[in-house]
């Protein structure tokens, strides 16, 4: 945990270069960079900052879901999917737009996996826990922010 003060100046001193000089701050990278180094509460903290301002924010849903599936908050992901599926119908985004049934599919497919066979017990909730605090570590939706910061909505 050293690092953390380190990199969260870091994050800081470019945001504020950027607010300097009127250069557009680009959410995907800082996002992925955050989560890639294991700071996925500021993520968390990030969405909820987007849903505040705008409670049917695509990408602040999708990173409130990609949390609570990451800390294995089923019940709260499901919630969140469901909430995704509806605004995700409703994105303009062309790149996004195009992908939509393939979101839809895995969305529905993932909650009907969760449904019949996810019966996890304290000790997998806890391996599951822990597993997200992996660093380096890929989202799951990653792309489906790409496809919103592609079409300028992230």
């Amino acid at each position: 945990m050293k690092r953390f003060p380190r990199i969260i100046a870091a994050t800081l001193l470019s945001l504020t270069a950027m607010a300097q000089t009127n250069a557009p701050i680009d959410n995907f990278a800082l996002v992925t960079n955050l989560w890639h180094n294991g700071y996925k509460t500021n993520v968390l903290a990030f969405a909820e900052q987007r849903l505040a301002a705008n409670s049917n924010d695509l990408a602040g849903l999708i990173l409130v879901m990609e949390y609570n599936l990451a800390f294995t908050n089923i019940e709260s992901f499901s919630n969140d999917v469901a909430r995704v599926m509806v605004c995700a119908r409703n994105c303009t985004g062309t790149t996004f737009s195009n992908h939509y049934q393939k979101v839809e599919e895995e969305l529905r497919f993932f909650l009907l996996f969760l449904k019949d066979h996810y019966r996890p017990t304290p000790e997998r909730i806890l391996t599951d826990k822990t597993k997200a605090l992996i660093i380096h570590k890929r989202m799951t939706y990653e792309d489906y922010l790409k496809w919103l910061h592609d079409d300028g909505l992230f």
